[in-house]
């Protein structure tokens, strides 16, 4: 089953940081969608709850040397 999920990240330094952490999520097995806003510090996640969790979504922002909150 997809589900949408959105977190707010306030502590990037540039687009570039913003960018990392949208790759990363990409390439975590279940997500289908991620995007990341760097100016709003939006970040929006469509995955495959039967394949991912939000553990693991918060691990793979966190892994990157980011603070995900829920929004």
């Amino acid at each position: 089953m997809t589900r949408i999920t959105e977190y707010c990240v306030t502590d990037f330094d540039c687009p570039t940081c913003a960018s990392h952490v949208e790759r990363a999520l990409s390439k975590t097995d279940g997500v289908e969608r991620a995007e990341v806003h760097y100016t709003t510090g939006r970040v929006e996640i469509e995955f495959d709850e039967t394949a991912v969790d939000a553990d693991r979504l918060e691990r793979a922002i966190t892994n990157q040397g980011y603070t995900p909150r829920p929004r």
